[in-house]
């Protein structure tokens, strides 16, 4: 079967929704999907969120060590306890400016807390696995991107050097950058492969009592064909939402020939694609929930195979 060619996957809808832009990434399994970009305005306001919470930690910290009873008695017989406390508290600082962001994105939710109240995640933008080098690089630009363009900022309304004026015009190019692009990518973005997408938790165009109908679809699976983890689940669940039947098409066709999946004898029997993507999410959904019942968990389909 010939690959599908860009534009006849995506010429079902119109690009993006309501307005707003999207980015195709194409995915391992070679299948184009759109994801819809973060805007300008849930990228600020997560990043708000960030800064008030990374700005709130150290406080709380602080207040709560002065708050122990013990403090006091503490600081007078343990001298050089204290001063290492010091130093553990001014490195912890150290990690919330420089640690806060990428700890957070290297998780299972590729988002921090302000990303995740504004339902946006960072996905890499070729499809394949978020590396912890691309976290890293995308993460150590926002020196570049915000913290020297904040201080510039300050430093150019105190002088009128061309030396400041040139800082504050390349701190503003900086800060602006993700408006001047369709994607709203950040320098970061660019040089780490990463994208910022909206994921809103939306529920399926069909409820959890038609799963059940779908597995009664007369397809099953083994437990070696249910070959995917959670990340591929998500994906599956957008392109159900989405119901584009070119795009229903290629997946369905990748997963049949992953899983080695051997068609019904009578062609009146051959599910639709739907159908069969409905019955591998409903298979794959119920796999997956049964094992993390059981503590055990797989991010993607590079994991290892649950048993």
């Amino acid at each position: 079967m010939a690959k599908p060619k860009k534009a006849d996957l995506l010429s079902d809808t119109p690009y993006g929704v309501d307005g707003r832009t999207a980015t195709e990434i194409l995915t391992p399994e070679g299948v184009i999907l759109p994801f819809i970009n973060a805007s300008v305005g849930e990228r600020f306001g997560a990043l708000l969120i960030d800064l008030l919470i990374m700005a709130l930690t150290p406080v709380v910290v602080f207040l709560v060590w002065i708050a122990l009873p013990l403090h006091e008695d503490f600081a007078k017989s343990h001298k050089l306890a204290e001063a290492l406390l010091e130093i553990v508290f001014f490195a912890f600082m150290f990690f919330i400016r420089s640690g806060y962001f990428m700890a957070f994105e290297m998780g299972a939710k590729a988002a921090t807390p302000g990303k995740r109240i504004m339902k946006i995640r960072v996905i890499a933008h070729d499809g394949g696995r978020l590396t912890p080098a691309a976290i890293f690089t995308r993460n150590a630009l926002r020196e570049v991107e915000l913290y020297i363009p904040i201080t510039l900022l300050f430093a150019a309304r105190s002088s009128s050097s061309p030396i400041a004026l040139i800082a504050f015009l390349w701190a503003l190019a900086l800060l602006l950058l993700p408006i001047f692009n369709r994607q709203h990518a950040r320098l970061g973005d660019y040089l780490g492969g990463t994208r910022v997408v909206h994921m809103p938790k939306a529920g399926l165009s069909y409820d959890l009592v038609d799963l059940d109908a779908d597995r009664n679809l007369g397809l099953t699976f083994t437990s070696e064909q249910l070959a995917y983890g959670e990340k591929e689940l998500l994906v599956l669940e957008q392109v159900l939402r989405d119901r584009k039947a070119s795009v229903m098409r290629a997946v369905a066709d990748k997963i049949k020939a992953r899983i080695n999946w051997i068609p019904p004898v009578n062609s009146l029997d051959m599910p639709t694609d739907e159908n069969f993507l409905r019955a591998y999410y409903g298979a794959l959904r119920a796999w997956l929930e049964s094992k993390m019942l059981l503590g055990k968990r797989r991010k993607d389909k590079n994991d290892p195979a649950l048993s």
